[in-house]
């Protein structure tokens, strides 16, 4: 027992490196317990084939289907679960990511990944067939269209606009944070953003989503806080809170669910920036987070969490 406990903290230590673990005591999201939630264990969350685990788990989607789509850092890595949480598949193109980071699901069901490591974006069909590659794979830099030259920094996340444009957040450590719009096609638009606490600067640009009204929400990680952008770029205000803001979710409830990554909470927020309430603390028991690194809400309320440390997806059930 004691080897085993020695190997899941050098495993642990090793992934939150990687991760970027902030060199100070964590903080808790100043917020009431929010009721009606239960965790349930993983091992009744998801039947998983004999022999077989998740792997760093950065991100979490569901379909058109009610399928999850997980995005794991495993050979294969994708795996699809039904909205029973039963294993139906692993998939997805091996050996192309290094450091796959965010996933999301379009009206189509593609699939979005980026990847922090070879500082790509790229959009596949629900089978992991490859429709698009932004990018040059192994080089980051700065896009700069006048120059030729197509690169990301660090890619983060993605959000979808009613007009089919697309948002890439970049920047995740050193990266450049910015804000970049593409169309349909991937034909760059336009991009802001740069490096500072002020309005309409970044520290990491974490995670982004997209109203209904078409306004850009911006997990500024680091900046303990969500701006608020218009579609063109516009900064229109801000959320602040008191630990990371990491990863959004819109849900049709009407509220934005956040995750405070290593500071170990879940909130759910209403769209004054008030959270409503949070649950979790860091660790590793069920209910812990070593990094709440992405969120995903079902039709009945629950809320499923990405741990990119614990190498699982937490689940909390609304009753």
């Amino acid at each position: 027992m004691k080897s085993i406990s020695c190997l899941f903290v050098l495993l642990t230590l090793a992934t939150t490196v990687n991760a970027q673990r902030p060199d100070r005591d964590l903080l808790p999201l100043n917020a009431y317990a929010l009721e009606g939630y239960t965790a349930v264990d993983v091992s009744e969350s998801f039947t998983l084939p004999e022999g077989f685990g998740f792997e760093r788990v950065s991100g979490i989607g569901i379909n058109s289907m009610n399928n999850m789509v997980v995005l794991h850092r495993g050979e294969d890595p994708l795996l699809e679960f039904d909205a029973q949480g039963n294993y139906l598949r692993a998939f997805g193109p091996r050996d192309t990511w290094t450091f796959s980071h965010g996933l999301r699901l379009d009206a189509q069901n593609n699939i979005w990944v980026t990847d922090i490591g070879t500082h790509t974006v790229m959009k596949m069909d629900a089978d992991g067939n490859i429709l698009m590659t932004l990018g040059t794979a192994g080089e980051s830099g700065l896009w700069d269209e006048a120059a030729g030259s197509h690169k990301f920094d660090q890619p983060n996340d993605i959000a979808f606009d009613t007009e089919g444009n697309f948002y890439i957040a970049q920047g995740h450590g050193n990266g450049e944070p910015r804000i970049l719009k593409f169309d349909a096609e991937g034909q760059f638009i336009k991009q802001w953003g740069s490096r500072g606490t002020g309005p309409g600067q970044l520290a990491v640009a974490h995670s982004i989503e997209i109203d209904t009204e078409g306004m850009l929400y911006v997990a500024d990680r680091e900046n303990f806080r969500v701006q608020i952008f218009d579609t063109e770029g516009n900064y229109t205000g801000e959320w602040k809170f008191s630990a990371m803001a990491c990863a959004l979710y819109f849900h049709d409830d009407g509220y934005m669910y956040m995750t405070s990554g290593f500071d170990g909470e879940w909130a759910k927020v209403d769209m004054q920036g008030s959270i409503v309430g949070a649950l979790g603390r860091p660790g590793s028991a069920n209910g812990e987070f070593g990094e709440g690194h992405f969120l995903t809400v079902n039709d009945k309320g629950d809320v499923y969490i990405a741990d990119v440390v614990n190498r699982r997806v937490q689940l909390y059930q609304k009753q």
